[in-house]
């Protein structure tokens, strides 16, 4: 998937996510109760005055309801980033192409019937990357440490 369209898709939902959910706090650390059918319109008609709640809080449920949608707008980049990259994007060249060091990583694909293609050796834990006299920091747990 692009990388441009998945910092943007990480960016948007977290402002509008911010927008929408903390004016919320705010109404309810102002006295607002939970759940209005009609978004606080009748208590606003009242001048609030049967909560007593601010107006102006009352009102921010417009504000809340833009951002929720555009919350849910802020998802396209996300689909259409991911349905791109089904069609167009780089193919994976690699079982592991994190070329993380634990076994998991290990199995070809597809895995065949219990998961390795024979009994696994283990050599070092999961975590240990920077073996001495490695050429990179790449060492599969099940690589013996004369292998490279």
């Amino acid at each position: 998937m692009n990388e441009f369209w998945g910092k943007v898709h990480f960016w948007l939902p977290l402002l509008f996510m911010n927008l929408t959910f903390l004016p919320m706090f705010e109404q309810g650390m102002g006295g607002m109760i939970r759940r209005m059918y009609n978004g606080g319109a009748t208590y606003a008609a009242t001048g609030g005055a049967e909560l007593g709640v601010d107006v102006d809080l009352i009102l921010k449920n417009i504000n809340i309801s833009h951002a929720a949608w555009a919350l849910g707008l802020a998802q396209l980049p996300f689909i259409i980033n991911f349905f791109y990259s089904i069609v167009a994007g780089r193919k994976v060249t690699s079982d592991n192409p994190w070329e993380a060091t634990t076994l998991e990583w290990q199995t070809p694909t597809p895995p065949p019937h219990g998961n390795f293609d024979k009994p696994i050796e283990v050599h070092r834990g999961p975590y240990e990357y920077s073996v001495p006299g490695q050429a990179s920091d790449f060492t599969p747990q099940n690589q013996s440490p004369t292998k490279r």
